[in-house]
């Protein structure tokens, strides 16, 4: 049995135990010392799914969250506005076309090995990435050559052709297809991220620990169910990184989670956790992110592909109740979070049967007479079955149509409708988007025509010419021009939005600082301290209605 849930088991007895059995004295004495190891350890709890340590493999959020300790690129996200600052670029310049990026690394970047990173560390990191085209391969698109190189076999590869370039030790030169004004952003996504040369054709990173990473933590050690990470004293800003020693807990123990921070021994729960048994109410952080629920039409077949037939089945639906307040904290009309400087969207967000019959008409299914039957998809949970429910009665009550539900089991729901060979196996499906970088493009470049996460198949020109014009606007306008793309895409039913997401973590912000709320649930550890505990861990009181020893949160 491993030594932590040694632990966590004494903690939940520790709790029970009358206040008669307990040495008064002996309890303080532990608080000290517990209080004295939290000073130079800050403990974690994930779920039980153990990370990928790769950063170019990682596609769970939970893995972003953690590898903000080992990796770092040229930018990183502030951790309370979620701007792009520079991390290993000292400085950069862009080019008036706004197509080439030069930067410039830092003079005291080094590997956690002590050895000097350079501009071909990026070259070479950015390559791998290139050559395994894992998920977010597709981020360097942006870049010249490289989806033509990611897409190539074997000999047909060129690197030449595309645009990375090492100028020389500190100077990395990037030439972009296209203006793209969230670049800075999007270098702040783990993909980005440097790879010591070591690792390139390393598979199992937990039998390399401990290897070179550049980020402001180095890995210890792993089990089956911890983490063990030490400050980098090679990290370019070591002096500003203030907690020496960081343990990670994996687990799905709801119980044990709770116990764990109850009794003070964790300072964050994100993921498990019993929130109505948490003792100290006020470390319940609960915010909304940028990620929204919703469900789209596939577009690839005839007649879902006629904006007039998806905009006619989304006007027959009985919004308020789809989208009820009584059921989501936050529902959605738009499919992007509004956020300041973008907050003009338009969604559909009332039934109107009258303009909906007159679509139909228009589209050759008068009253919906000759429309096939409309197949909806989902996971089998509570959430999809209920909204995919309510779709079948409005749809059958308003024109007549028939509609079969298609529960899918959660596991593989997702892989299969991204199946594009068997386009035709659902006319409606949901899916769940957690935007991966802090701007609107995030959610509204894969409905572009044939990008690559376009599982719906949507292609508009309208939409397109609103995206294109986008690409060499000013910030204003470019805001402007993507809300009305977004505009373009829910007015025609093709994305039906259904309600935004909240994160929820259990963590003290008065005893961590440098730990805030934002639209990406993303807390780069660097920034962590601690301050003062809203209540001191661990100080124990007898009550005086129930003689049993209570222990005091955080």
């Amino acid at each position: 049995m491993n030594s932590r849930h040694i632990l966590a088991a004494i903690a939940a007895v520790f709790l029970l135990l009358p206040l008669a059995a307990q040495d008064q004295s002996n309890t303080i004495d532990q608080t000290q010392t517990q209080n004295q190891a939290q000073e130079t350890e800050f403990v974690s709890v994930f779920g039980a799914q153990l990370p990928q340590l790769d950063p170019q493999r990682a596609i769970f959020s939970n893995e972003a969250q953690i590898q903000t300790a080992l990796y770092e690129g040229l930018f990183s996200y502030d951790p309370q506005s979620l701007d792009p600052i520079r991390a290993l670029a000292q400085s950069w310049e862009r080019s008036a076309d706004k197509k080439l990026y030069r930067f410039t690394i830092r003079e005291n970047a080094r590997w956690s090995d002590g050895t000097p990173i350079t501009a071909e560390d990026f070259v070479g990191s950015w390559f791998r990435m290139l050559d395994l085209n894992a998920d977010y391969a597709t981020f360097f698109d942006v870049i010249v050559g490289a989806k033509a190189y990611r897409e190539a076999k074997g000999s047909e590869k060129n690197k030449e052709s595309v645009g990375i370039k090492a100028i020389d030790a500190r100077t990395l030169e990037v030439t972009l297809v296209r203006p793209v004004a969230y670049f800075t952003r999007l270098l702040c996504h783990q993909s980005f991220a440097l790879i010591h040369p070591s690792l390139y054709k390393v598979k199992d990173w937990r039998s390399a620990i401990p290897y070179p990473v550049d980020g402001p933590y180095k890995p210890v050690s792993m089990t089956d169910s911890e983490l063990m990470l030490e400050k980098n004293d090679q990290y370019w800003d070591a002096a500003n990184v203030h907690i020496p020693k960081l343990r990670m807990i994996f687990t799905d123990d709801d119980a044990k989670a709770t116990s764990l921070f109850n009794t003070g021994y964790a300072h964050w729960l994100d993921g498990p956790g019993n929130f109505d048994q948490i003792l100290l109410q006020t470390a319940i952080q609960y915010f909304p992110i940028y990620s929204t629920h919703y469900w789209f039409f596939n577009c690839r077949i005839a007649p879902w592909s006629d904006q007039r037939v998806r905009r006619a089945l989304a006007l027959l639906l009985p919004w308020d109740s789809i989208r009820s307040s009584d059921l989501y904290r936050l529902p959605a009309t738009t499919l992007v979070l509004p956020l300041p400087g973008y907050s003009k969207t338009k969604g559909i967000e009332a039934p109107n049967r009258d303009e909906a019959l007159k679509l139909l008409a228009d589209a050759g299914f008068p009253n919906g007479a000759g429309l096939p039957e409309v197949t909806i998809a989902y996971a089998d949970y509570a959430t999809p079955r209920s909204i995919a429910t309510a779709f079948k009665t409005a749809w059958e009550k308003e024109i007549g149509l028939k509609v079969t539900l298609k529960p899918m089991v959660p596991a593989t729901y997702y892989e299969t409708i991204g199946n594009r060979a068997d386009a035709s196996s659902f006319t409606l499906a949901h899916e769940t988007w957690i935007g991966d970088f802090a701007d609107p493009e995030a959610f509204l470049q894969m409905w572009t025509t044939g990008a690559p996460l376009n599982i719906s198949g949507y292609s508009d020109q309208v939409f397109m010419n609103f995206m294109e014009q986008s690409y060499s606007a000013g910030d204003d306008a470019r805001m402007q021009l993507l809300s009305k793309a977004e505009t373009e895409l829910l007015q025609s039913g093709a994305c039906l939005p259904i309600y935004h997401n909240f994160a929820a973590s259990v963590i003290d912000t008065d005893y961590i600082e440098g730990w805030y709320q934002n639209a990406l649930d993303i807390h780069p550890y660097k920034y962590f301290a601690f301050g003062t505990p809203s209540v001191n861990p661990n100080v124990v009181r007898a009550d005086l209605a129930q003689p049993s020893l209570v222990a005091l949160s955080k």
